[in-house]
């Protein structure tokens, strides 16, 4: 099994390989399988799911155009989370006007935009640079979503969203690592197969 930052560098080169037209066309794949699958387990809450996204990487799946408006259509809440002394903080965002590009070129929610208490968030879309089918996670290293999903009170579902390259075999495990229940791919979704 390699190391973490042998793993990271190898995804960061497979994710360098993916041209913009294919990756526009995962994109687009992976949130219809977000609407259709995704979040189904929650169709018996509440209309106003409360959902965290993210974006703005350029190798990262382009979520913003093909979920944001249907989100709002169906009367969700979406958040994005604004790094506020090393924890993501999210905030609600009710129009593209609401992001702008913050630390590490990432869409984050302008600074009027209302905070969200991390206990109503429902679901938690997480990104990583690499999945297992067990459910984990290998991030960037900055461990913001592992101290987010530690929180005592994270009780949202998390589903790892990635490409299909970006599902490994295995990856070393750290006490602090945290796991996702569900992982979404452009090939649909795929079922966590540890228990959390």
């Amino acid at each position: 099994m390699h190391d973490k930052p042998t793993l990271r560098q190898t995804m960061r080169v497979r994710l360098r390989g993916i041209d913009e037209s294919s990756r526009q066309q995962a994109s687009a794949r992976i949130a219809q399988h977000i609407l259709h699958s995704g979040m189904r387990q929650h169709a018996e809450t509440a209309p106003a799911q409360v959902i965290a996204l993210f974006g703005g990487l350029k190798n990262e799946p382009d979520l913003l155009p093909h979920l944001l408006p249907v989100l709002w259509d169906q009367g969700h809440r979406p958040c994005f989370f604004q790094i506020e002394a090393s924890e993501l903080q999210p905030r609600q965002v009710c129009s593209f006007d609401d992001l702008q590009r913050g630390q590490m070129n990432v869409w984050e929610p302008k600074p009027h935009c209302p905070p969200v208490e991390i206990a109503a968030l429902d679901l938690i879309l997480v990104p990583g640079l690499a999945f297992t089918r067990e459910g984990l996670r290998l991030g960037r290293g900055g461990g913001y979503y592992d101290r987010l999903l530690a929180n005592p009170a994270c009780r949202a579902h998390r589903i790892g969203i990635a490409y299909d390259l970006q599902i490994v075999d295995a990856i070393p495990v750290e006490p602090h690592d945290q796991r996702v229940h569900q992982i979404i791919t452009e090939s649909g979704l795929i079922q966590a197969s540890a228990s959390h």
